[in-house]
C-alpha cells in the first residue's frame, strides 16, 4: 500500500505548493458523472438574468450515473446556478441551501459555527457531499460534511438531489446528494479580485485567475474570511463574549486534452478553518468559554476519460482522497484531535446506443456499469485513543432509456462489500414524461443504506461513548411529482408527493448511540415555482410541510414542519444595477433539552422569518460595487436551542476583474 501514501502524499504537497508559491492566492486585493457539468450546462447559466434554472433542458450531473438534462429526471432536484448565488451576493453556501424545497439548515452559533444541512428530513450525515467529483464527508465528525466551512468561491452550480441515491453513489446517500460544481477556466487569461466589510468587523478578500482552451483548461481561486462574530452561546441567555472565525480556502481545477477521445483531469482543495466556540453544559446549554477549534481539510481528484466507437462507449477512471483533521483547544490548550481519511477508486464504463421503436430511430438506450473501492481511517485522540479503519467495495448497474425525447426511465442496482457489516443491496427506479407539452410528470423509488459512523461506533468523549454494536439504518423513499410549466412566465410550478421509511434509524441516548426499535416515518409536500416574467425579473419560491415520527410518536429533532423561501431579483432599466430581495420562513421545529445528566427532553422551538436585500451596480465591464443586508427586520431567534444567532448584519464591497 505504499504508492497509497505516495499518492496521496504528492496531491497533498501540490496543494501546498499552489498556496505557497502563488503570490495570487492570498492577495489582500480582490468522467465521472459528478465532476464536472458539460458545455451545455455551462452555457446555460452564463444568461444576466438566470437564476435558479427553469431550463428543462439544464443538465444535472448527480441525478443519475452520466450527465442527464433535469427533464430527464424522476428523481426531485433543484439547481442554483452561478448568477444566482452571485446575485444574493452568498457568502457562505450554507445560506442559499434555504431556499431549496426539502432543505433544513441548522446552524449552532455565528459564522463558522456547526452547520447541518438535513433532506427531507433525514439526519445530516445521511446526505452525500460532493465537490468537483470528491466526497468531503468527515470521516472523523459523525460521516457529515460541516457546511460551516464552505464558502462561495467561484461555484457554477450547486445541485440538490433528494431521496434515497445508494444504488448510485453509495452508503452516505441515503437521504440525497448535494453535489458543488466550481467554475472551469475559459478564454484567455483573466482574473477577478474581490474586497468587502462588515458587520461584526468582518472582511474578505477573494482573488481567482483562469484560462481555457479546447485543449486545456485551469481555474485557481482563493479567499479569506475574517470575523470578529458574536457569541456563540446566546447572548438573550446572558452571553457576551464574541467568538470569532477565520476560513482560508483555496481551489484548483485543471484538465487537459491529451489526444481527440482522451482527457485528464486534476482538482486539488485546501482548507483552514479556526473557530472560538462555547462550552456546553447539562441542564444549562451553552455557555461561554474560552474554546477554539481548529479544522484542516486537504483533497484532491485525478481522472481520466477515454471515449471510443465516436464516444458510444467511454470509460473513466479516478482516485481521490479527503483528509480532514479536527483540533479541540481549551484556554490554548490542546484536548482532543479527530482525523479522518477517505481514500477512493472509480472505474465506470458507458455504452450507448439508438434502436428503432415503431419505424423511427428514437429509442436511446444508456448501459452503464461502475465499481468503486474506499478505505476509511478514523484516528482520535484526548480523552482516549481510537484507532480504526474500514474498507467498502460497490458495484452498480444502470440501465437508462430515452424515448423520443418525451419519456425516460432509468433502472439502478448496487452491491455493497463492507469490512465491519453484512453486505447491502440498494435500488432506485425513475420515470418522467411529458404529458403534454406543458406538464411533466416525475416519480422515483429506492432504498437506501447508511453505515453508522467510526464516531458512533467507536469514539470516546467524557460525555460519549461509542457503541459498536450498531447497526445500519435502511430506508425506503417513493415520490410522486407534477411540474407545470406557464409560457407567460416563461418559468414553471412544482408539487412533489414525498415519504420515507427508516428501520434502524440511530439517536443519542444518554451517553451513547442506539438504533430506534421502531421504524421512523417522514411524509410531505414540496411546492416550487421559478418564474422570468420579464428579461429583467426573476421571483423564485419554495414551501415544504414535513410530517416526521421516530416510531415513538416524537417528531424527529431540527425538522420544521414547515418551511418558505421568497426570491426576486430586478435589473434596473439602466442595465447596471441590480436589486434582489428575499424572505426565508422556518417553521416551530423541536430540539432536545439536556438535563444536568444529559438526560434529554424535546422542547419546541419558535418560528422565525429573516429578509434580506441585496444591492449591485455596474459601473464598467470591469468594475463593480456591492452591498447586502441580512435579517433586515433583526429577528431575534434560536436555530439551536441556547446557541445565539446574528442580528441585523450588512457588508458592502468592490470587484474588479479584467482578463488578457
Amino acid at each position: 500500500m505504499q504508492y497509497l501514501k505516495v499518492f496521496k502524499t504528492s496531491l497533498l504537497a501540490s496543494t501546498i505548493t499552489s498556496i505557497v508559491m502563488s503570490p495570487l492566492a492570498y492577495a489582500v486585493t480582490s468522467t465521472n458523472t459528478v465532476e464536472t457539468a458539460t458545455t451545455e450546462a455551462t452555457a446555460a447559466t452564463e444568461s444576466t438574468n438566470a437564476t435558479a434554472t427553469n431550463d428543462p433542458r439544464e443538465i444535472v450531473v448527480s441525478a443519475s450515473r452520466v450527465e442527464v438534462a433535469r427533464e430527464a429526471s424522476g428523481s426531485s432536484v433543484s439547481v442554483l446556478d452561478a448568477d444566482y448565488l452571485e446575485q444574493n451576493q452568498v457568502r457562505l453556501v450554507s445560506d442559499v441551501l434555504r431556499d431549496i424545497p426539502g432543505v433544513a439548515v441548522t446552524r449552532s452559533g455565528g459564522a463558522g459555527a456547526p452547520t447541518q444541512v438535513r433532506i427531507r428530513g433525514a439526519e445530516a450525515n445521511q446526505t452525500l457531499v460532493f465537490i468537483d467529483g470528491i466526497e468531503v464527508n468527515d470521516v472523523a465528525n459523525s460521516g457529515e460534511y460541516n457546511f460551516a466551512n464552505l464558502l462561495n468561491l467561484e461555484i457554477e452550480r450547486v445541485e440538490v438531489l433528494r431521496g434515497a441515491q445508494s444504488a448510485l453513489w453509495g452508503s452516505d446517500a441515503m437521504g440525497g446528494v448535494i453535489n458543488i460544481v466550481t467554475k472551469k477556466g475559459k478564454g484567455a487569461l483573466n482574473g477577478k479580485v474581490t474586497v468587502e466589510g462588515g458587520s461584526y468587523s468582518t472582511h474578505q478578500e477573494s482573488l481567482s485567475i483562469n484560462a481555457g482552451t479546447d485543449d486545456y483548461h485551469y481555474a485557481l481561486s482563493g479567499t479569506l474570511l475574517n470575523t470578529d462574530g458574536i457569541s456563540t452561546a446566546s447572548e438573550a441567555r446572558g452571553n457576551t463574549e464574541k467568538d470569532g472565525y477565520k476560513n482560508a480556502t483555496v481551489n484548483f481545477k485543471s484538465g487537459i486534452q491529451v489526444l481527440d477521445n482522451l482527457s485528464v483531469d486534476l482538482v486539488l482543495r485546501h482548507l483552514d478553518a479556526d473557530v472560538d466556540t462555547d462550552a456546553f453544559v447539562g441542564g444549562i446549554g451553552a455557555v461561554d468559554s474560552d474554546e477554539n477549534s481548529e479544522t484542516t481539510q486537504q483533497s484532491g481528484k485525478l481522472s481520466a476519460k477515454l471515449d471510443l466507437m465516436d464516444e458510444q462507449w467511454s470509460h473513466s477512471l479516478g482516485v481521490s482522497v479527503n483528509d480532514t483533521d479536527n483540533k479541540l483547544f481549551n484556554s490554548g490548550a490542546l484536548y482532543y484531535t479527530t482525523e479522518g481519511k477517505k481514500l477512493k477508486y472509480e472505474y465506470q464504463t458507458d455504452f450507448f446506443l439508438t434502436s428503432s421503436l415503431m419505424d423511427k430511430d428514437d429509442f436511446d438506450h444508456r448501459f452503464t456499469f461502475a465499481a468503486e473501492h474506499e478505505e476509511e481511517d478514523f484516528y482520535s485522540k484526548g480523552f482516549s485513543t481510537t484507532d480504526k479503519e474500514m474498507d467498502m467495495s460497490g458495484f452498480v448497474l444502470e440501465y437508462g432509456a430515452d424515448i423520443g425525447e418525451r419519456f425516460y426511465v432509468t433502472v439502478s442496482g448496487r452491491r455493497d462489500l463492507n469490512s465491519l457489516f453484512q453486505n447491502a443491496n440498494t435500488y432506485r427506479l425513475t420515470f418522467a414524461g411529458w404529458a403534454n407539452d406543458n406538464v411533466r410528470i416525475h416519480t422515483s423509488n429506492g432504498t437506501g443504506i447508511k453505515n453508522p459512523t467510526m464516531f458512533e461506533l467507536f469514539g470516546f468523549t467524557p460525555n460519549y461513548t461509542g457503541n459498536s454494536e450498531l447497526r445500519p439504518e435502511k430506508n425506503t423513499t417513493w415520490d410522486l411529482g407534477s411540474e407545470y410549466h406557464v409560457d407567460a412566465l416563461d418559468g414553471y410550478v412544482d408539487l412533489t408527493y414525498f415519504h420515507t421509511d427508516v428501520d434502524n434509524l440511530i439517536v443519542g441516548a444518554g451517553n451513547t448511540a442506539i438504533n430506534l426499535p421502531s421504524d421512523s416515518k417522514i411524509q410531505g409536500v414540496e411546492l416550487s415555482m421559478v418564474s422570468n416574467p420579464t428579461e429583467s425579473l426573476r421571483i423564485d419560491g419554495s414551501f415544504t410541510y414535513t410530517d416526521t415520527d421516530d416510531g415513538n410518536g416524537n417528531e424527529l429533532v431540527r425538522r420544521p414542519k414547515h418551511t418558505a423561501s421568497i426570491n426576486g431579483s430586478y435589473l434596473l432599466s439602466n442595465d447596471q444595477t441590480r436589486i434582489t430581495a428575499g424572505a426565508q420562513y422556518v417553521g416551530k421545529r423541536d430540539d432536545y433539552q439536556f438535563d444536568a445528566f444529559f438526560n434529554r427532553t424535546q422542547v419546541t422551538l419558535s418560528e422565525y422569518t429573516l429578509v434580506n436585500v441585496a444591492l449591485s451596480h455596474q459601473i464598467n465591464e470591469h468594475v463593480e460595487l456591492f452591498g447586502r443586508v441580512n435579517n433586515l427586520l433583526d429577528e431575534e431567534y434560536e436555530e439551536v436551542l441556547t446557541y445565539g444567532t446574528m442580528g441585523i448584519n450588512g457588508m458592502v464591497g468592490i470587484t474588479v476583474k479584467g482578463g488578457l
